[in-house]
Formats: C-alpha cells, structure tokens, sequence
C-alpha cells in the first residue's frame, strides 16, 4: 500500500526545524535590538566592510582680550578605521542514531539549542569586543561612581546630549553592590542579558557574565549599531538559501548525507553588532580605593 499523502517524513520535519531555527533566530536578534535601545541598522555592500570614527578636537588657546572676537573652537567626527564583517557559518548535523534513540523531533531540538547558544554567545562576545576598543577608560570605587561618571561624561558631548545611555556590567558586581541594599527594580531577560531597570536612576544597566568582572562599558544606544548583509538580496538566495528569517539576517540549507546517514543543515549570516565610535564607550574599572574623575581622551 503506497504511503498516505502528506505523511510526515525525517526529511520534511528537518526543513521545519529549519525554518523554526531561523524564525526564532530573527525573533531573538529583533528582541536583542529592542532589548538595546538599537534604532540604526547599516546594510553592508559587498565589500562587507564597516567605517569607524573619531572625534578631532581643536580647542583655541588664545587669551581674547576686552571686545575681541572669540576664536572657535571645533569637534569634528571624521573617519577613524574600518573592519570587516565576517561571515557567520554554522553546521547542523543528527544522525540516523539520534533520530532512532531520542526520535526526530527532539534530536533536532537540542541540535538547534546548541547552536543558537553557540550563535548568540558569538553575538555577544564580539560586540563586548568591540566595546572594549575604546581608549577612553576611567577608575572608579564602585559601581554607583562609575555609571554616574560615564553618565555625566557622555551627556557633556553634544551628539550624545539627548540620548539614551545604556551600561554593560558583571553580574558579580551588581550582586556585591546590590548586598544588604533593597532593590526597587524591574528586572527582564533577553538574549541570555539581564536588564536592571531604573538602577541607581542609570538609563539602562544590564549584567552579562561575558563582560569581564571589574569593568563597566557605557555608551549611547545612538552609537550601537548592527552592520548586516541581507541575504535576500544577494545571489546567494538563489543557490544557497533553503529557508530565510523575515530579516534577511540568517538562512539555511538542508541536505541529506546518505554515505555517513546524517541529516545536516548549514546556517549562514553576515551581521555585527559594534559602537561606530569606539571613543563614545568609556571603560570605567572598579577599583577598592580611588575614583579618577580625569580623563585623557577628549570626547
């Protein structure tokens, strides 16, 4: 008796799971966008590459004297550097022995949950290096002193005076400022990030185990920005492409392996989170027994 139409088979549950995979994908990063304050979005051209800047400050010294002209003094942001984003692949593989043990559902279920741990770690990790870039760093006693700092230093700059700032900290460092303190905070999570709302009257702190205990970055939401290569309008999408996220970030194609009888699925993407001016983040490390309210970097 021939099969029943429309029988689900391991090949058709693998292309679901597909695009499952790249559904909640595009969901994650759109969550983590919002999560962020992100507003600027930067399509890559082909050369997949992402300028820099830097501000230039040329401040007159001149001792004007009774009813003279006041010389000006500039703040120009020109470019700086630039870097190129690359490709993010990542392959999917279950095996004949997977599907017959845990079934095929589940089996591709946890493959799809490692590998959107493995693609957001990666996320985060190169973002946080990013962030790191930056050679306006500062001291400060604690953590209270540093986003106040951080906070009073960006507010001074004219593009970041009306923005909204947001600060990336160890969640051991708010836990040891936090430690015999009420909390009056709302708390959300996304993105394996945790937001602390109205935190010591901050914009926006989140605490994330991938920043480096000690260290708090801040920066405006107006300085973070996503590079992005949307697939969708590459000649990929006729070749290479299975299965696509609505944002164009993430696509996938499937193949069945008979000589080694495993299903595999590849993922592929161009995207980047990263501060277009590396100098509008200020490092700020916590120190037990000085605040330095200097800095050497103009901003």
């Amino acid at each position: 008796m021939a099969a029943e139409a429309n029988l689900g088979k391991i090949g058709n549950l693998g292309a679901i799971k597909a695009i499952d995979f790249v559904n909640r994908f595009g969901t994650s990063i759109n969550d983590l966008l919002t999560f962020l304050g992100v507003t600027r979005k930067l399509p890559l051209t082909t050369d997949m590459k992402v300028q820099l800047y830097k501000w230039e400050t040329t401040l007159d010294t001149t001792n004007v004297g009774e009813g003279e002209t006041i010389p000006l003094s500039t703040v120009k942001r020109v470019p700086d550097r630039d870097f190129e984003v690359s490709w993010l692949k990542k392959r999917r593989a279950v095996s004949a022995e997977a599907v017959t043990r845990y079934g095929a559902d589940l089996a591709i279920s946890q493959a799809d949950q490692k590998l959107l741990r493995e693609i957001q770690g990666g996320v985060k990790k190169s973002f946080l290096d990013h962030l790191a870039e930056t050679t306006n760093k500062k001291d400060a006693t604690d953590l209270q002193t540093a986003l106040t700092l951080a906070w009073g230093e960006l507010k001074s700059v004219a593009e970041f005076e009306d923005a909204e700032f947001v600060s990336f900290v160890n969640p051991m460092d708010v836990a040891k400022w936090l430690a015999g303190k009420p909390v009056q905070a709302d708390a959300s999570n996304a993105y394996g990030m945790q937001l602390l709302q109205n935190f010591i009257g901050a914009d926006k702190v989140i605490s994330l185990g991938s920043v480096p205990q000690g260290k708090v970055y801040t920066t405006a939401t107006d300085n973070i920005v996503l590079a992005y290569l949307d697939l969708a309008r590459t000649d990929l999408s006729a070749y290479f492409v299975d299965t696509m996220d609505e944002t164009g970030l993430l696509a996938a194609v499937q193949d069945k392996t008979v000589s080694n009888l495993t299903l595999e699925t590849v993922f592929m993407g161009a995207f980047e989170l990263f501060a277009e001016i590396p100098d509008g983040v200020i490092e700020t490390t916590l120190n037990a027994g000085t605040t330095d309210t200097t800095n050497d970097q103009s901003l």
